[in-house]
């Protein structure tokens, strides 16, 4: 995520520069309602990190980009708490990272 290049370049070049390139701060927000399914008409959570598991992950993570990158750089919201965020999306597309879904004994059994 750190070295995609998304950024203009100062010739207005697209997608020439990284976050890292452009020296921004990258905060780092856990959400797990990004991750569910549509269950008749409401989300379903069931195949979500359970979160005994999820807060330590995303401690792993924040820690994997610090030290990738400058530590000062990395800002980190609460975890597991109700958040009131605003977004300012800036460019012609928005881009998800996943990684490949990976059935394990971490997530919670639906039924």
């Amino acid at each position: 995520m750190l070295k995609m290049r998304v950024y203009d370049d100062d010739n207005g070049k697209g997608q020439r520069l990284s976050v890292m390139q452009k020296d921004y701060e990258v905060l780092c927000i856990s959400q797990i309602t990004l991750y569910h399914s549509i269950k008749g008409n409401k989300p379903d959570f069931h195949t979500a990190m359970l979160p005994k598991y999820s807060r330590d992950f995303f401690n792993k993570f924040i820690e994997k980009m610090k030290n990738f990158y400058k530590p000062e750089k990395i800002k980190v919201g609460a975890f597991g708490t109700h958040s009131v965020l605003s977004l300012h999306n800036e460019g012609p597309f928005t881009i998800v990272f996943e990684s490949p879904t990976k059935r394990s004994n971490n997530t919670m059994k639906c039924g």
